[in-house]
Order: C-alpha cells, then sequence, then structure tokens
C-alpha cells in the first residue's frame, strides 16, 4: 500500500482529483438509483391500488351482509338468554362438531374519561402505606407503580394494565385498592369502531389430511 507521504505534489494532486471524481460517480449512481426507487414505488401502487380498492369494496359488502344476516339470530340469542347482547363486541357461531366457525364483531379502542386519575392516588397512597422492606412486598409495588405508568405513545393507562392489576386484588386484600382499581375500571370508555369477521374451517388439503383454515377479514 503506497504511504501518501513518499506521493509527490503532483500524483497526491492527481489522487485527490481520482477521489473526487469517484465521490462524484458515487453521488450520481446514489442519485439515479433513487429515482428508479421512486419510479418502480410509484408503478407498484399504480398496478396495484385499483385491485385493493375492489377487494376492500366486496370485502365491506360482504361483512355488511354477514351482519345483516345475523340480526334475526341475535334477537333470538337475547330471547333465549334472556339479557341484552346486542351491545356485545363479538358474536361467535360454531358448528357443533367444532369445523368451522364464525364470528363477527367491532375492534374496541379502549380509553379514559379523566377520572381515573383519583383511582391513581388511591392505589398509590395504597403503596406508600405498605412500607414494608419484605421482597414480595417491594416486587408487588414495583409492579403496581410499573402497570400504573401511562403509555408513552396515549399519554393514558394501558387497558392491558389494568386487566393485571385486577388479578392484584386478592394479593392485597385492600380495600383502599378496591376502590382506586374500580374508580379506574370505571373511568373506561370503550368505542366500538371498524367491523370484522374472523373464523376457521377445517378443510382437507391435496393429501386428504385435515388443516385449519383461519381467517379475518375488517373494513
Amino acid at each position: 500500500m503506497t504511504d501518501i507521504k513518499n506521493l509527490s505534489a503532483e500524483e497526491r494532486k492527481a489522487l485527490l482529483a481520482e477521489l473526487a471524481e469517484q465521490e462524484k460517480a458515487e453521488k450520481k449512481q446514489k442519485a439515479e438509483d433513487k429515482k428508479a426507487y421512486k419510479q418502480l414505488s410509484a408503478e407498484y401502487v399504480e398496478n396495484n391500488i385499483d385491485k385493493l380498492l375492489s377487494h376492500h369494496n366486496t370485502t365491506e359488502s360482504l361483512i355488511v351482509s354477514l351482519f345483516n344476516d345475523f340480526n334475526n339470530i341475535l334477537a333470538l340469542k337475547e330471547s333465549v338468554y334472556g339479557q341484552k347482547v346486542s351491545n356485545q363486541e363479538s358474536h361467535t357461531s360454531t358448528l357443533e362438531d367444532g369445523s368451522a366457525s364464525i364470528t363477527i364483531g367491532h375492534n374496541v379502542t379502549i380509553g379514559f374519561d379523566g377520572t381515573e386519575s383519583a383511582g391513581i392516588e388511591k392505589i398509590k397512597e395504597f403503596l406508600t402505606s405498605l412500607s414494608s422492606e419484605e421482597p414480595n412486598v417491594k416486587k408487588l409495588s414495583k409492579a403496581v407503580n410499573t402497570l400504573l405508568k401511562p403509555s408513552v405513545k396515549t399519554g393514558m393507562l394501558n387497558p392491558a394494565s389494568i386487566i393485571q392489576l385486577s388479578k392484584m386484588r386478592e394479593d392485597f386484600s385492600s380495600k383502599l385498592f378496591d376502590e382506586g382499581l374500580d374508580i379506574i375500571i370505571n373511568a373506561q370508555q370503550r368505542r366500538k369502531n371498524s367491523m370484522y369477521v374472523s373464523g376457521w374451517k377445517f378443510i382437507k388439503d391435496e393429501q386428504g389430511k385435515s388443516v385449519k383454515l383461519d381467517f379475518r377479514f375488517t373494513v
């Protein structure tokens, strides 16, 4: 490998010119690659977007039809079980032999109305009252405090954390903890949004083997 210190002024000048030309060529190639990427990306969208829109429209019509077809079953379900079930987020119908099943429902977004903060304070007050150095108590306290932290993305409690907290009722057996948790649970706001249909059917593959085919469509 040539030591640059041993090069003459003319040789160093030529080397710098060569490096500059190489850098220029690399920048040009990178610009061309970006242009090619954008062109291919645009062609990809143009070639497929109408197919997806057509599929979406077909799927939406099918899901709406499935929801409408279930209305009579829903009315009978309420009559048979003697309770209001139309507000359920999903309904499942399965063949008796378990070979096929269809579930219709709404995807649900869970938020909070702002009053959950009072519940959080009650739980934190309870944790403070423990003041125990026992390892298990310290671990539980740390776990609860972690679950009470708001999501970085939404700024609210994670709904999944409420489920975990509910499992700790028996661990603490505290009226204050229960009161705080109940406030948080009652502060939840469940909003139905998109509709979905999911389910499965066992089919025979080319070798005659029974295979479970799952599906889920959302609009």
